[in-house]
């Protein structure tokens, strides 16, 4: 008997198995790796004051930079200042005087990031970005200390994690979760190919297709578009935002970013800073990177951890963070990810910080290239990620009702859409009453196939709700039953060319790009829609050449058309081939001449 993530009528979404044989052939136990560089500095802010702490004893510095005292090291510092998303500016060079036995250096107060140089006879040593961020001088106290009357809330985003690796990859932090006040959804659902598409739904509501028809038109900045926290803002929120790699920014990727720095704190100059100036890689496809003695992650991790303070207490703060090196390209990575996760939440809970906090701790997709993405199982766990919330335990005695409603949707079919709406509904607690939530029940209730695409999951979903009415595309539709049929039956030749000529109409505007031709059909996979013989669809996965491209694409079938159903999708990865395109919705067609 088959069992299911989700059996509604509107979706019948197939259980999967985290541990299939076909894993157990790529998981290996992967040991971490340590950057190649010293860590001579730390930063931290003591009473208001910021320091640089000297981090290597007398003996390390000694041996790592061959002098025998430390006056012997002349350093100095800039400070950085953000001029846009893609350029910074350094003022204010000022030389630090070593010597032996000094373990604190003071340098100016205030939030600022600073890049320090260290050289010993005119050889650069050291150099490194920092990020001073100071507690806030005042502590607002909770009246009544339990029960706050504005949640704050964090979301914790790993990129290309499905569910199911979550739970192979990192126990740990899994194991964490269980024991807390928590929602897991089975029926988490991507809408979009990759990062920018299901990430743009969550904090705009909008598709990435709306969002480049109206607030980004004119393809400047996103200061336009009216993001998650700009709403928290509106309701009192503090805000932060922070990435682990801005080469490859949410919107900075291919895209201009933000004129103005989109939240009160903002990872991304430090970021960009480090990317432009001190960063090295430790693997040869150069992602996996470091600066000085810390990876990425690291300093990603460090932001967060200096943003605790601001957290404590009560204090309404909305955060967004995202993490993306190493998860984005290699099946074990997420495995060193796993210790990090589980330090952060433990100085979430000791910090109570999980008690005025609603955590979503989530991926966009899952892997999207490598031999495990080739698999069957592989191509399911790509469109569902997994998605974790965490609660106070006050919120559920506070609003029954809607608590009641999210475990419910555990295994419903949910998306990003429903995310955005669940969190606009935490900017005014009230909406979350039982009589609200009653009322806007039966409004929902009452709209049928009219429902909206977005439904806050303090809401329940309703059972009808298929792919079309969550706006999923066919092609990611998680609750589609597909039957294998022969790559060389004629329906599967026929749907193979029609993608393939569908790509070339979608690079025909970019004359460098060659035009594509199908090697092989590897796989072909046929949907009947309401049982009519005349009307399906066919999902096949290809090669072409040149180039050797892996995609795969559904096309429906009528009895006089043909139309291509959702995103093509790449799933080998294609390095260098587009150097000479540069269009985040092109780049993964177009083999270069």
């Amino acid at each position: 008997m088959e069992d299911y993530f989700v059996n509604t009528s509107g979706c019948r979404m197939l259980a999967m198995n985290a541990f299939p044989k076909i894993s157990l052939k790529y998981l290996r136990r992967v040991e971490p790796t340590k950057c190649n560089g010293t860590q001579l500095f730390r930063s931290e802010t003591v009473s208001g004051k910021n320091f640089l702490i000297i981090s290597m004893s007398q003996r390390e510095i000694e041996r790592s930079y061959g002098v025998k005292s430390l006056s012997e090291v002349s350093c100095k510092y800039t400070k950085v200042i953000r001029y846009n998303d893609h350029f910074n500016r350094n003022t204010l060079n000022r030389t630090i005087r070593l010597r032996d036995q000094m373990r604190l250096i003071k340098v100016a107060d205030g939030p600022r990031i600073l890049r320090i140089y260290c050289y010993v006879r005119n050889k650069l040593v050291y150099h490194d970005v920092h990020i001073f961020l100071p507690a806030p001088a005042l502590r607002t106290k909770i009246p009544g200390s339990s029960r706050p009357d504005r949640l704050s809330v964090m979301i914790l985003g790993i990129d290309s994690i499905s569910h199911m690796h979550f739970i192979r990859s990192m126990p740990l932090t899994a194991s964490f979760i269980r024991e807390q006040s928590h929602v897991e959804f089975w029926g988490y659902n991507r809408v979009g190919l990759n990062s920018f598409p299901n990430i743009a739904p969550l904090l705009s509501g909008q598709s990435e297709t709306e969002l480049e028809a109206g607030c980004y038109r004119d393809k400047l900045y996103f200061d336009r578009c009216r993001l998650l926290w700009n709403h928290f803002k509106d309701a009192g929120y503090n805000t932060s935002f922070g990435e682990d790699n801005s080469a490859i920014g949410t919107f900075t990727y291919v895209k201009q970013g933000f004129q103005h720095p989109p939240t009160d704190f903002y990872l991304r100059p430090a970021m960009l800073e480090i990317n432009t100036h001190t960063r090295y890689s430790l693997d040869k496809r150069n992602l996996i990177h470091c600066s000085a003695g810390r990876h990425f992650a690291e300093i990603h991790h460090e932001f967060i951890h200096k943003l605790l303070p601001h957290l404590e207490g009560g204090r309404p703060h909305f955060s967004f963070f995202w993490e993306t090196q190493g998860v984005h390209d290699y099946f074990n990575y997420a495995q060193l990810l796993d210790e990090s996760y589980l330090k952060l939440f433990h100085q979430l809970q000791h910090k109570h910080i999980l008690d005025t906090t609603l955590v979503l701790f989530k991926a966009d997709h899952g892997l999207r290239f490598g031999s495990y993405r080739g698999s069957s199982q592989g191509r399911l766990e790509e469109s569902q990620p997994f998605l974790i919330a965490l609660y106070p335990k006050w919120l559920e005695k506070a609003y029954p009702l809607a608590i009641s409603n999210l475990r419910h949707n555990a295994n419903s079919l949910v998306t990003t859409y429903d995310l955005h709406a669940t969190l606009k509904d935490l900017t005014n607690l009230k909406l979350l009453r039982d009589d609200n939530i009653a009322n806007r029940t039966t409004v929902l209730q009452g709209l049928g196939p009219k429902m909206p695409r977005g439904i806050s999951l303090f809401l329940p979903i309703p059972d009808e709700r298929d792919c079309d009415l969550a706006s999923i595309p066919a092609h990611f539709c998680l609750c589609r039953n597909l039957h294998k049929i022969p790559s060389t039956d004629g329906r599967s030749r026929r749907a193979a060319h029609f993608v393939v000529e569908s790509i070339n109409l979608l690079i025909r505007t970019h004359p460098l790009c060659q035009r594509l031709q199908l090697r092989e059909v590897q796989e072909a996979f046929i949907l009947n829609r309401l049982g009519e013989e005349k009307k399906f669809e066919i999902m096949v996965r290809l090669q072409t050449y040149p180039g050797e491209g892996q995609f795969e694409g559904t096309t429906r079938f009528t009895s006089d058309s043909l139309a291509l159903n959702g995103a093509i999708t790449r799933i080998n990865r294609y390095g260098n081939q587009s150097y000479c395109v540069h269009n985040s919705h092109i780049e993964m067609y177009c083999y270069c001449l």
